[in-house]
């Protein structure tokens, strides 16, 4: 029992060795150092902080008052609140947490490739050079360099849920459909729509050209049952997700991506020059785009391999569903630069809700993995024939000659380290390529088609990895410094560093994410003027300068930052106020004009979109006690939960310096009153005269309804699958 234990775990402690050998010491966090790329430092870490902070605090951290006026965080899917490796962000110090997750994702990925691999061809060589391959490309160690988490945990898990689908399919068994749907859910968590919607689409193409090309004694019979088995696929996966789906949903309905435009939908498509660098890494000219997003480089010797799993590869059903596969990933990643993504874009649903087409680059990668592994496995079990050798070298001396002929179109110095490299590792696969041909010894052969791919992934990817500092990150500013001895509830507007207030604790204006809200963007930039840019990851640069830094009356700004220069306001309007005019607008845009006037004072007037029930609010007094008389404190402020105190002699509307979004309950006295939306983004309540204690109250219903279904599915999946244990603990 315990030979076959070690037999079976033999490819998994092989991986984690390569994997180990790949990061070197960088593995183990040093005390200014861990693992992370550009968006860590400017996106992830600080959403750690609060995740961390509201988590440990008892809460669920729904809404982030520290960015963007205040956000919905947890629908923002690149959160990844309810991601299994959260916790270790959660509990642990960041900097082995960030390593852990990375490192982790890696050596998932390699292991799930191998699997899947090792299902189709049943041989362990082609599993570990197909996990290597498809776990230690540049698409995986330049996504680590942008810092994209997200990515890591989607493409991570991609591999496995072929896996699954793959082995649901040989056995016929409901139970692992049910898995497949589980790690599908399992990625939808892990924050990166856009890879979850690729796996949907090419994981539904895979399953239906399997049973095309299947042989009709292993296809399931009849055809509805194939489909039937196949949809608890997605109804497992949206049950699990559905905690993530509903709130991101609703946010999207809101956010600035819910009318998307082609050009939009189209932006950064690969660009065909950029195969180029599937021959050199990262080759050093401006006429080729070295941007992570079109990076997918996997080896010399492993496209000679994928080449050898084209031409002669025995298992014809996945050569050709891959084939299939591949072709159609490869159109989708080119984005406009074919004709094809009009019909892509018109018919495919969903797929205009994304941009940046070049991240379909993961399936090809996937597909040329398997590939690799089917002509890994051919090669350990037979040898390749003269014509196909022939062919093999003719192949070989094409791409050598694409490397000289391209670096001299691109204007490319041959003599540069990285086309040097490439040269190298062209010598010894052609080398290689002689080696096998010759060599007899099996079990060597089977070495060396696992070391090379691996040889030239960490020597070309390896010394990429980024190394962060958490000092350095968390070194204050010296702006901040004066946040933290200016005590209140004021916000800044801030060029840099914008997501800094998680950790700090101050409010922005301003913020860092790839989703936000339309009203929100559209408000700032049209009070001020300034067109909306086309990236939405932050706001528009002239938004920070002097003439436009406190253009938004109504969002209580009181610093901005022009370069060094730390400017104030003369004047800021308070978190929270009680106004007694009132003006219904039922056009928003009139709104905006309306606080545009220079005689608008928010702490006078508010903006209604619609007047108040007639019993919610008496008539205004005509002959209003003086505004002095009135008070108004916030007496507890937290993310998900604001609690005020009021006294006023009249009649009031409290206006609330804060984002109007679905979700947002008040309570005056303990009683549920309505809010209405004020100044085009802001909330407001009506008051009548005396005493009152308030609370806004963020308790989305898209959430509770999504985390009530989550919970429903989890349930559903410990019953069907403790027979499973009780069965193996049985046998065993």
């Amino acid at each position: 029992m315990t030979e076959k234990v070690i037999r079976k775990a033999r490819p998994a402690l092989i991986i984690a060795a390569f994997i180990l050998i790949f990061f070197g010491k960088k593995v183990i966090p040093t005390q200014d150092g861990f693992i992370g790329g550009y968006d860590v430092a400017k996106y992830f870490f600080w959403h750690a902080h609060f995740i961390k902070a509201q988590f440990l605090s008892g809460s669920i951290p729904l809404w982030n008052p520290y960015y963007y006026c205040g956000h919905p965080f947890l629908a923002n899917p690149q959160a990844f609140v309810f991601y299994p490796t959260t916790l270790l962000f959660v509990v642990l110090p960041l900097p082995w947490a960030f390593n852990l997750d990375t490192v982790l994702h890696l050596y998932l990925a390699a292991l799930g490739m191998y699997c899947f691999v090792f299902n189709l061809t049943e041989s362990r060589t082609a599993g570990l050079a197909a996990a290597i391959v498809y776990s230690l490309n540049s698409y995986f160690v330049d996504n680590i360099v942008a810092g994209h988490l997200t990515m890591l945990h989607t493409a991570a898990l991609l591999p496995w849920i072929f896996y699954l689908t793959e082995r649901a399919y040989k056995e016929k068994q409901p139970i692992l459909f049910a898995t497949a749907g589980l790690v599908l859910g399992l990625q939808i968590l892990g924050g990166e729509p856009q890879n979850t919607y690729y796996t949907c689409l090419f994981l539904t193409l895979y399953y239906f050209l399997r049973h095309f090309f299947s042989p009709r004694n292993s296809r399931f019979e009849p055809f509805h049952h194939c489909i039937l088995y196949f949809l608890i696929i997605p109804a497992v996966a949206l049950g699990i997700g559905a905690v993530q789906i509903f709130p991101s949903l609703e946010f999207l309905h809101f956010s600035d991506r819910s009318k998307n435009t082609y050009e939009f939908a189209t932006f950064m498509s690969f660009p065909p020059r950029n195969f180029f660098t599937f021959l050199v890494a990262k080759p050093q000219t401006p006429r080729i785009l070295t941007n992570w997003e079109y990076s997918g480089y996997f080896g010399i010797l492993s496209i000679i391999l994928a080449g050898v799993g084209c031409i002669a590869a025995k298992h014809r059903r996945h050569k050709w569903s891959f084939g299939i596969i591949l072709s159609i990933a490869i159109t989708v990643m080119v984005g406009f630069h074919t004709p094809l993504y009009q019909f892509y874009y018109k018919w495919l649903i969903g797929i205009a809700t994304f941009r940046i087409p070049a991240r379909c680059i993961i399936i090809v990668i996937l597909s040329v993995a398997v590939y690799v592994g089917l002509g890994v496995e051919h090669l350990c079990e037979s040898r390749l024939s003269t014509k196909k050798y022939i062919i093999l070298l003719i192949g070989s001396a094409f791409l050598f000659f694409c490397l000289f002929k391209g670096s001299s179109f691109f204007h490319i110095d041959v003599t540069s380290k990285e086309v040097l490299l490439s040269i190298a590792l062209f010598i010894i696969t052609f080398l290689f390529l002689i080696f096998i041909r010759f060599q007899k010894n099996i079990f060597l052969v089977s070495i060396m088609l696992v070391i090379v791919p691996f040889v030239d992934l960490y020597l070309t990817n390896s010394p990429q990895i980024p190394i962060l500092s958490q000092d350095q990150l968390l070194q204050k500013r010296h702006y901040e410094d004066i946040f933290e001895n200016d005590q209140g509830f004021y916000r800044v507007n801030l060029s840099t560093g914008r997501m800094r207030g998680m950790r700090f604790k101050y409010f922005g204006v301003n913020g860092y994410s790839p989703i936000a809200l339309k009203s929100y963007y559209t408000f700032v930039h049209a009070i001020a003027n300034v067109p909306e840019p086309l990236r939405r990851h932050t706001l528009s640069a002239p938004l920070s300068r002097p003439e436009f830094a406190f253009s938004s009356k109504i969002l209580g700004v009181k610093y901005a930052m022009d370069g060094e220069e730390l400017l104030t306001a003369a004047r800021v309007m308070p978190r929270a106020t009680l106004v007694r005019d009132a003006v219904v607008l039922p056009q928003l845009e009139d709104h905006i004009a309306y606080i545009k006037k220079a005689e608008f004072d928010p702490e006078q007037k508010v903006l209604l979109v619609s007047p108040p029930r007639e019993d919610s609010l008496p008539v205004l007094q005509k002959n209003p006690t003086p505004r002095t008389n009135d008070v108004v404190s916030i007496t507890k402020y937290r993310p998900n939960r604001i609690e005020l105190r009021t006294e006023s002699e009249n009649n009031n509307y409290l206006v609330l310096s804060e984002i109007y979004y679905p979700g947002w309950r008040a309570y005056v006295d303990g009683k549920k009153v309505p809010i209405l939306r004020a100044d085009y983004i802001l909330r407001a309540i009506p008051l009548t005269p005396g005493k009152h204690e308030i609370s806004f109250l963020y308790r989305p219903l898209s959430f509770i309804i999504g985390a009530v279904i989550t919970l429903i599915t989890l349930a559903f999946l410990g019953f069907i699958y403790l027979p499973a244990f009780r069965r193996v603990i049985d046998r065993d």
